[in-house]
């Protein structure tokens, strides 16, 4: 799997999109599409990327990579570049004296939704989505809050988190939260041809001394077209 740098791409980046993640034995290997146990774990390497502090002073700093990922995310996608920019804004506001922490509460950037559904039907439909800027909170408000009070309730009633309430929200989650990821007002798309975007990602595998793997290392991502020549999918013989 080839991932293409499109530098003349006249994409309408809004505030969500699903994430294809690939994982080789090395750069030049053969890249894999992942499963949902693996997919959790590169998407949460890509949320903690992305929601990630930009202070200069951070005591990790990223690799040229990983920062190079983070400004090529802030070129495509508006919503995220605005809470970049307001998370900028608010630490040169810190440097002041009168500055009033209570005011402001961590920013969110990125968030994931998981499609624990659609994995059953086709083995390259998208496990994992991002959600991202202004689009977080009625997401998190409307649905993903609904199953912690609901698990908070049944812990009250019946000692374990599960009722029927719970597993009603969990229902909804999985239903409405896969609609609002495929709004066709949230989705990207090319300007021109209406061409839906995809993030795809490469992993290199980092085994131990006995083979084991222990970690993935971030290669690179971009933005490939869903369907049609260009999309990977396409190249590797799929039917989308």
């Amino acid at each position: 799997m080839q991932i293409v740098n499109y530098k003349n791409q006249s994409t309408n980046f809004k505030a969500a999109f699903p994430v294809q993640h690939w994982f080789a034995e090395s750069v030049n290997g053969s890249y894999a599409l992942a499963d949902m146990q693996t997919a959790k774990k590169l998407q949460g390497k890509i949320i903690r990327m992305l929601n990630r502090p930009s202070a200069e002073n951070t005591a990790k700093q990223l690799v040229p990579r990983e920062q190079n990922f983070i400004t090529y995310m802030e070129s495509c996608d508006s919503d995220y570049r605005k809470m970049c920019e307001l998370e900028r804004k608010i630490q040169q506001e810190r440097k002041c004296k009168n500055f009033d922490s209570k005011k402001y509460k961590p920013i969110t950037k990125v968030r994931s939704f998981y499609d624990r559904e659609s994995s059953n039907v086709s083995s390259y439909s998208p496990l994992a989505y991002i959600i991202s800027g202004k689009d977080i909170e009625p997401f998190e408000e409307g649905l993903a809050k609904n199953i912690g009070k609901e698990k908070k309730n049944a812990k009250e009633l019946l000692s374990h988190p599960y009722s029927p309430q719970t597993l009603q929200a969990i229902d909804l989650y999985n239903t409405c939260g896969l609609n609002f990821v495929n709004n066709p007002d949230l989705r990207i798309k090319d300007k021109k041809t209406g061409m839906t975007y995809v993030l795809h990602t490469k992993f290199e595998i980092i085994r131990n001394k006995l083979g084991k793997i222990k970690d993935y290392r971030f290669v690179d991502a971009r933005f490939l077209p869903e369907y049609g020549p260009e999309s990977p999918f396409t190249k590797l013989g799929y039917t989308k």
